[in-house]
């Protein structure tokens, strides 16, 4: 195994992990403003890239300019199922929201494949599998856009949290919901807006991939949900920061991984790490501060 494998294998674990970070940001924000654990996350992920090579198909949109599209349909789609589903059992025991979540997720997946078919579908960019050459290290262009673009959109969006009346009103709601209210912060809108974001960050993150990745009905619970919450719980649950830098690391720990145990294993090495982690810092990276 020489360096420039190993180099490999840390930059591409790097590139995916840009994308974890932007799926579990938006896991992460639902959770930390609404205590709500979100078992569809996933396939809101998959219906972005379903509706990203559908563009590309019918009108031979680009993923990147469609992303922007499919981003606001899923956060109205997002906001109607909090509307619909999530808000009547905020009031009840979480469990009921997770079993909720969980129930929402069969239904997604039944729906896309009625709508789309059980059988694998691919964006064929006519440049994605270009590659740029560095030296002995080759990285994709599909893969480099997206990490870029995840990033990007990850920090842009902590900054919307810093320094908006929007974002500083999700954080409150996420604190203190009681003493938001006192404050004239309508809460159910603010809930309404961070489930449509939260959801619609995971489908632009699927618009992102579709280029690199087969998708079929059932590709986020397969690939990205496990993922996703090892992330959320390591960077601390509710934490923006603690996601983005938990979904780097989680990459270059699958990348490693996949190195040395090979590509159906690349997860050993990250849950290793997410368990060794927990072990000394139970609360995650953050010790349980909400940024």
């Amino acid at each position: 195994m020489t360096a420039d494998v190993i180099l490999q294998a840390l930059v591409l674990g790097l590139l995916q992990g840009g994308v974890y970070a932007l799926v579990a940001c938006g896991l992460t924000l639902i959770y930390g403003v609404m205590k709500v654990v979100n078992f569809a996350h996933a396939e809101f992920l998959t219906l972005g890239m379903y509706l990203t090579i559908s563009a590309w198909n019918a009108a031979g949109v680009s993923p990147y300019v469609s992303g922007a599209f499919v981003f606001a349909l899923v956060c109205v789609l997002g906001a109607s199922a909090q509307y619909l589903v999530i808000r009547p059992a905020l009031a009840h025991p979480q469990i009921n929201q997770m079993l909720i979540t969980i129930g929402l997720s069969t239904m997604m997946i039944g729906l896309m494949q009625l709508a789309w078919g059980p059988n694998n579908q691919v964006l064929n960019l006519p440049w994605g599998r270009a590659t740029l050459d560095l030296g002995e290290l080759r990285i994709t262009y599909v893969r480099a856009i997206a990490f870029g673009i995840a990033v990007a959109i990850a920090t842009a969006f902590w900054w919307f949290l810093k320094h908006t009346r929007v974002g500083m009103a999700m954080r409150a709601a996420a604190q203190n919901p009681g003493a938001a209210r006192l404050m004239g912060i309508s809460v159910r809108r603010i809930n309404l807006v961070t489930f449509g974001v939260g959801t619609g960050l995971a489908a632009l993150a699927g618009a992102l991939i579709a280029p690199a990745f087969f998708v079929n009905p059932t590709f986020g619970v397969d690939h990205f949900l496990l993922a996703a919450f090892v992330i959320v719980v390591l960077g601390t649950m509710g934490n923006f920061v603690g996601a983005l830098i938990g979904g780097l690391l989680i990459g270059v720990a699958e990348g490693l991984g996949g190195l040395v145990f090979g590509p159906a294993l690349r997860q050993l090495v990250s849950l290793a790490v997410f368990v060794v982690v927990l072990l000394f810092l139970p609360r995650g990276l953050f010790r349980g501060r909400v940024t």
